[in-house]
């Protein structure tokens, strides 16, 4: 008897034993439950899209005032004749 045909023996006996019953209600459970998780998931996107923007402004807001990239003023370093 080869691999195959014992793979196969193995398959068909698991098809002809009893099957276990499923709950009348799974399906609605299902959908519940992804209804719900896509809900969290839209949620939790609006969420970070919402920081990230709030984000952008106080950046913004931060380099209009305070002009990071320009050089501060300052004297020269004094030069030393011997």
């Amino acid at each position: 008897m080869s691999a195959f045909d014992r793979k196969e023996s193995e398959v068909r006996r698991m098809l002809d034993a009893a099957h276990t019953p499923v709950p009348a209600d799974l399906a609605a459970r299902a959908s519940a439950r992804g209804a719900r998780l896509l809900r969290r998931r839209h949620g939790l996107h609006v969420t970070l899209w919402t920081l990230a923007a709030v984000a952008a402004v106080l950046f913004a807001a931060w380099a209009a005032t305070t002009q990071p990239w320009a050089v501060p003023h300052t004297q020269p370093p004094p030069v030393f004749t011997w």
